[in-house]
């Protein structure tokens, strides 16, 4: 692992402070990119995003896009592999246990080796932990450490992921995934006023299905109807698109047109400009 905080070092070579605030008092927000052919995949999308995670806590970053874009480059460069780049901005400013005045943020870049085994059967949970609303911690909050996500994390066992449900019973997403479901060639996706993140593997999935004709509806989507689906997939930066085969252990899933968009999704993003900006 390369690891970047104003300059490159291994993981063996770093250190964490023991009173490093975000350690301490949290508020790290962060990305998780990945690239295809050593490139990476939505750099500015994944930038902006982190932009507004640290605007929702009165932070900014001091680097700009084109300097951003440069680190990631270079570790992907030094690592001279394919990448699964983690991406965290650190608060920095005067921080106790009566006070939290962040006054900006710190860039720390992890660069990996991308490694994805075989899928293989995916199975799916519906979590017994709901989504905060986002009237007390916004939807499009990304930051390490929110409790919903790593309490529903808690029961995933075997399966692929687990899908949150709203607080009024809409169904969100799961843990690091958004969802989607095909009912009688339709592909169903829950709307981003759900209480969703807005996920960039999400947008080009969407932006896919129309461009092959396929009819495509963001709304509300109510519990029974992820039983009631012909088939189930789920979407995220590192996989793209997961066909899913089974959810709560008893509902199996055809999975055809899950696996067909899969196979289309890397060819297809490639082809889309702002994608590599």
């Amino acid at each position: 692992m390369l690891i970047w905080r104003r300059a490159w070092s291994t993981e063996a070579e770093t250190k964490l402070d023991i009173d490093e605030p975000g350690f301490l008092y949290g508020g790290v927000a962060y990305e998780t990119l990945r690239t295809y052919d050593m490139r990476l995949f939505a750099p500015k999308y994944h930038y902006e995003r982190l932009l507004n995670t640290l605007s929702h806590m009165g932070l900014d970053l001091s680097l700009n896009y084109p300097t951003f874009k440069r680190i990631l480059e270079e570790g992907v460069q030094r690592l001279g592999k394919e990448a699964s780049i983690r991406v965290v901005a650190v608060p920095r400013g005067r921080f106790s246990a009566f006070e939290y005045a962040p006054s900006h943020s710190e860039l720390i870049v992890y660069v990996r080796e991308l490694k994805l085994e075989p899928l293989g059967y995916v199975k799916v949970k519906v979590s017994n932990v709901r989504k905060i609303d986002p009237l007390s911690t916004p939807a499009d909050l990304k930051v390490a450490g929110r409790t919903d996500i790593l309490l529903a994390k808690r029961f995933k066992g075997d399966a692929y992921d687990v899908i949150m449900i709203g607080s009024r019973g809409q169904v969100c997403e799961g843990t690091f995934t958004n969802v989607f479901l095909v009912k009688e060639g339709k592909v169903i996706t829950p709307s981003i006023d759900s209480g969703i993140l807005p996920g960039i593997t999400r947008l080009n999935t969407l932006r896919l299905c129309r461009t092959l004709g396929i009819t495509v509806e963001e709304r509300w989507v109510e519990l029974s109807e992820l039983y009631g689906a012909d088939e189930l997939f789920l979407t995220h930066t590192s996989r793209g698109i997961v066909p899913v085969n089974e959810i709560d252990g008893w509902r199996r899933y055809e999975t055809e047109l899950g696996r067909f968009l899969s196979s289309r999704f890397e060819e297809f993003i490639k082809s889309v400009g702002e994608n590599w900006e």
